[in-house]
């Protein structure tokens, strides 16, 4: 599910993801078993822009991109830090396929000055998928995504040491990050979950509903024909009516974020890619959907396999989620049962008025409000 998009796109600001501007070196592969302080070294195995990079082992500035072997594969990352011995935060970006490494700077502005904050490309995704696109029949799956991100894990760890790590997430990522965190709990000092996805089928319902009930309001005719003749979800075929539809009502009820968001930072070209990026998003949402465009036929993807309240309830860390109340993809109401099913050593859901499903002013601030008390718990500590 996209989690960050602007209302005038026709399909998404993934067209604005920067060209690759260089040719950069890649790591090893991650090493299979978690890193520990006997096994880690003064030098590190990632190579950026030609340049080896030292491990952090005292407080140093840190501004670093390029390319890591994961999960068999080349998959991009970014880092930045005023101090690189500051706890990190990695970031899981929606979508499938929906990046937000051109935008940190601006999204995130001045958050490096308390974190290492980390961006990472998934597989099929931006800078990852110009390096490494799928093979023909190959499947994506929420388990390989998973052993990606875990593996990404092990190796911050590697380059940044034992620092306490927080994973955050949004929408598909907030879902990715759920299924991190209940695999390898103690690897992560907090989960935060923006516009927390919970179930592909009921959160498409919800959405469904939640629309129609709008549209019966307004008596808005033209939205209540579309939503007749496409009738509630599941769909044989994926489709783009309803996202098109609760965009439009979230521009009614949300606060738009600010415009200098969404414009890539400097270094990144706009557009060279753009064919390129587009072929992601749509060869991860079809994926996302488990829907074959040769034969017409929808099997399972990892929109059916994403099943929370069912199969994640039992959480061992403190778990935070920041819910949207203008949110029509993924429903507060959704959410909220999912949070009063969890059983974990501290939970929260935080709802923010006037924050739709992709990010505004209110929902970044209150993520930094949230980040801020995980902080100084791990100050504390």
């Amino acid at each position: 599910m996209d989690n960050i998009k602007q209302q005038h796109h026709a399909r998404s600001w993934l067209l604005a993801i920067p060209a690759l501007l260089l040719s950069w070196l890649v790591a090893p592969a991650v090493a299979a078993s978690t890193p520990t302080a006997k096994t880690m070294t003064t030098e590190t195995q990632l190579l950026f822009g030609g340049a080896r990079s030292t491990q952090c082992v005292k407080a140093a500035p840190l501004r670093q991109q390029g390319y890591v072997r994961i999960g068999g594969i080349d998959q991009w990352i970014s880092l930045n830090s005023t101090d690189c011995t500051l706890p990190v935060i990695l970031f899981l970006h929606g979508g499938p396929a929906n990046p937000i490494s051109p935008f940190t700077d601006a999204i995130y502005a001045g958050w490096e000055q308390q974190f290492t904050l980390v961006q990472w490309d998934q597989r099929a995704s931006g800078k990852t998928w110009l390096r490494s696109q799928p093979a023909p029949g190959e499947r994506q799956t929420l388990a390989q995504m998973t052993q990606d991100g875990l593996a990404l894990v092990q190796y911050l760890q590697q380059i940044l040491g034992n620092r306490p790590l927080i994973l955050m997430g949004s929408s598909w990522g907030a879902a990715l990050g759920i299924k991190m965190v209940q695999q390898q709990p103690d690897w992560f000092a907090a989960y935060v979950g923006s516009s927390q996805l919970v179930s592909g089928p009921q959160n498409s319902l919800a959405s469904f509903q939640a629309v129609l009930k709008l549209a019966t309001a307004a008596q808005d005719q033209t939205a209540l024909a579309q939503l007749s003749k496409l009738g509630p979800p599941p769909y044989a075929k994926p489709n783009g009516i309803l996202r098109r539809l609760s965009r439009q009502y979230e521009a009614k009820m949300a606060t738009p974020a600010p415009a200098h968001w969404w414009q890539a930072a400097p270094a990144f070209e706009l557009e060279q890619h753009a064919p390129a990026y587009e072929a992601a998003e749509e060869y991860s949402f079809l994926q996302f959907m488990g829907f074959d465009p040769e034969t017409g036929q929808t099997t399972k993807g990892m929109y059916h396999d994403i099943e929370l309240q069912r199969d994640a309830t039992e959480l061992k860390l403190p778990v935070y989620f920041i819910q949207g109340e203008a949110d029509l993809v993924t429903v507060p109401a959704v959410t909220a049962a999912y949070v009063n099913a969890i059983k974990a050593p501290h939970k929260e859901l935080i709802r923010v008025a006037k924050a739709g499903h992709g990010p505004n002013a209110a929902s970044i601030a209150a993520e930094w409000e949230v980040l801020q008390r995980i902080r100084a718990q791990l100050v504390d500590k």
